[in-house]
Formats: C-alpha cells, structure tokens, sequence
C-alpha cells in the first residue's frame, strides 16, 4: 500500500461572512473618507494609516469579532491557546490598474485580509512559496507539468465575498496582481500572542 504524507503544512484559515454588510459598508466609506497615504510602488494603491483597534469603538468591534477566529487559527500555528491580540490594522483601496508587489509582514505571527468589495479575479491574492529555504536549486517546468502542492511556487485565494477573513502566517509572501476590474477595497491587520514559551524561558508581548 502506497501512502503519501505531506510534511510540515502551512495553515491558511478562511472565514465566511465574519463581517455584516453595514460593517462591510461603514468600513469602505472610512477607507474612502481617511486619511490616505499613496503606496511607494503605484499611485493606484493608497493605504489609511494604521490604527489602533482599541482607540475607535468601530475597531474595538472589528478586533472582538475577529478574536475567536485568531485563537482557533494560533492554536493550529502554536499547538496552544495563547491570548492574541489584533495590534494594528489598516485599509487598502486598490485602483483599476494598481498592484500590490510582493512582500511579508514583520513584528508579527498572524495576519489577516478581510475582503471589502468582491475582489475581480484579477486581484484575487496570491501567496507564493519563500525564496530560499530548502527547496532544490533545479526545478522541473515543462508545458505539460502536473502542477500541486508540493511543487507549485504559488497559490491564489479562491473566491471571496465582501465580510469574508482569512489568516495566515505573517511571513508568507503575498501580493495583489494588475487590477483589471472595480476599486478593491480590503482590510489588513496584523497580531500578536500575548507570550511564547520555550523550556525554561518566556517571551511576553505588550501593546
């Protein structure tokens, strides 16, 4: 009997409809309204400034939402239930035409995307296999190669709905291709354990 095991999986959650529409709503005309600033990379993507969940009650909201769906997807990441919390978060509006390049997120575990508009699928996010690490130098593409999840070098979200959540792991690579449809409108977050433990030593975390 032929088995085959696939070793060391990354977790990636997804979450239906977390959000309502009148959220989903009342987020996209604070994206529209804010503060914006203009992504280095393209003037067609602009981002809100980051925001604390704690000190606005819409966000407090948003953050007490999400929480439950944090401690199932840590627990996968961890093998723990750790306390997390939602440290930053932040509103992308995405032009017609406008990119986001590829890139990971620092000072953090978890991040998170939750969809505000039904992205075209031009834009579905794309999360790519890491440079380096310890893949083989020499790759096999062929015309008629049967690509899966051992040897792809990417993977795109399916489709997603406005409300819809997923996380995954901060550092994964991640990126938004060429806008060829409506204005994109999503919200980012980024967080954090309250402690990590190792033997005979502990790690805590504060906002």
């Amino acid at each position: 009997m032929r088995k085959v095991i696939g070793l060391f999986p990354t977790p990636f959650m997804m979450t239906e409809g977390l959000l309502d529409a009148a959220m989903v709503d009342e987020l996209r005309q604070r994206a529209l309204s804010g503060q914006k600033e203009d992504n280095a990379g393209t003037g067609l993507l602009s981002h809100t400034e980051m925001i604390d969940p704690r000190e606005e009650e819409l966000f407090v909201d948003i953050a007490r939402i999400v929480a439950p769906e944090l401690d199932k997807f840590g627990e996968l990441l961890f093998g723990d239930r750790l306390d997390w919390t939602v440290k930053e978060m932040w509103m992308n509006v995405l032009e017609l035409g406008g990119s986001q390049f590829m890139h990971s997120h620092a000072n953090s575990f978890v991040s998170g995307i939750v969809y505000l508009s039904e992205p075209h699928p031009s834009t579905r996010t794309v999360f790519m296999r890491n440079a380096g690490g310890n893949d083989f130098v020499f790759k096999h593409d062929a015309a008629d190669e049967a690509v899966g999840q051992f040897n792809a070098d990417r993977w795109i979200v399916p489709e997603v709905k406005p409300g819809d959540l997923v996380l995954y792991p901060s550092y994964l690579l991640h990126g938004v291709p060429p806008n060829r449809g409506e204005r994109r409108f999503s919200l980012a977050m980024n967080a954090i354990p309250d402690r990590l433990k190792s033997f005979d030593y502990e790690i805590r975390f504060s906002r």
